[in-house]
């Protein structure tokens, strides 16, 4: 299952070779079939065929167009804070897939509201009866069933310009959807800003844009006390997250030893069994995690091997001031 869905990855990338090209052929017409159907979704609501509900609340949608890996949550709960900085009372509403991003954003923002509940409307009405002012919705670009006054979709610069669409890419739907959105912005990890400007080109981006990149903020142990950057010391990546690569890619930067990954499925609840399976593919080697998977895996912190946690920042590259501004606009006028 972890090569399959390593392969798939490549698929999705472009460089399966040759049975990458055959499987591709193959599941066209799936994405034609997936095409049509996100299409005429949209239209409906284009249309007003499908309604849009009015919330009692201004509402800022942080989402994207691919299956996962853009860095949205953390986007998220950057922007709750920083709302809340501006003396917003902000209320984070969050579907709760994968009790990782419901236990980051506690950890992120512990004053601000949390709302976990699938009907987004329901979610933000909540919100609005506990005070919020504003509310966030991570991950609902496609969750149209909401009014929203400000659209923010982020595109990683990792993913490149491949536009195919599920289940022969990782697109949700076309970037011709991106001209739904209010602020487009486009993040990355481990590639160049040459690369995210290019990202940009392609997309052929209009209206306000921003850049963001994804840096190592500090390594740390699971209590979160910080440590110094294992040098010389092969390690071995343990994740759950959309883009195990480009995380073995960043914690490779600043160690001169090896790094091996051992990439488990998005949103992984891990149990004892997987501990077991962590320590045997360590073979005495200490492993490094995401921030994402520490909050899950600090329950078995007395049986892991020594544990580094590579935390990241969001650094505005470009753009900050003229997103804020279209934010700062809307909700005044609201």
């Amino acid at each position: 299952m972890r090569r399959l869905r390593a392969w798939l990855r490549r698929l999705w990338n472009g460089n399966a070779g040759v049975l990458g090209v055959i499987v591709g052929v193959l599941l066209l017409p799936l994405e034609v079939f997936y095409r049509g159907a996100v299409a005429l979704r949209n239209r409906a609501y284009g249309s007003g065929i499908l309604p849009t509900n009015d919330p009692p609340i201004p509402v800022i949608s942080v989402g994207n167009l691919a299956v996962g890996g853009t860095g949205k949550t953390p986007f998220a709960g950057w922007l709750v804070a920083r709302l809340g900085e501006m003396g917003r009372r902000p209320a984070l509403i969050t579907r709760g897939y994968g009790s990782d991003e419901v236990q980051l954003h506690r950890t992120w923002n512990p004053n601000a509201i949390l709302v976990v509940d699938p009907q987004r409307f329901r979610g933000v009405a909540l919100a609005a009866e506990r005070g919020a002012d504003v509310a966030i919705l991570d991950d609902a670009f496609q969750h149209r069933a909401i009014q929203r006054h400000v659209d923010i979709v982020l595109i990683a610069a990792e993913h490149g310009t491949r536009r195919a669409l599920l289940p022969r890419g990782r697109l949700r739907e076309g970037v011709g959807s991106l001209a739904r959105a209010d602020v487009v912005v486009v993040t990355r990890k481990v590639a160049s800003r040459a690369e995210a400007n290019r990202i940009a080109e392609e997309a052929e981006l209009k209206g306000v844009c921003g850049h963001v990149v994804f840096e190592i903020a500090e390594w740390t142990d699971l209590e979160g006390v910080p440590l110094s950057p294992p040098q010389g010391e092969d390690l071995l990546a343990v994740t759950s997250v959309a883009e195990p690569e480009s995380f073995r890619q960043m914690a490779a930067v600043q160690t001169s030893g090896a790094v091996e990954d051992l990439a488990f499925p998005d949103h992984h609840d891990f149990r004892e069994i997987d501990v077991r399976r962590i320590i045997k593919e360590a073979n005495g080697r200490s492993i490094v995690i995401t921030q994402k998977d520490a909050v899950k895996l600090k329950e078995f912190s007395s049986t892991l091997p020594r544990t580094y946690v590579l935390r990241l920042r969001l650094v505005w590259e470009s753009g900050l001031d003229h997103v804020m501004a279209l934010i700062e606009g809307v909700l005044e006028s609201r």
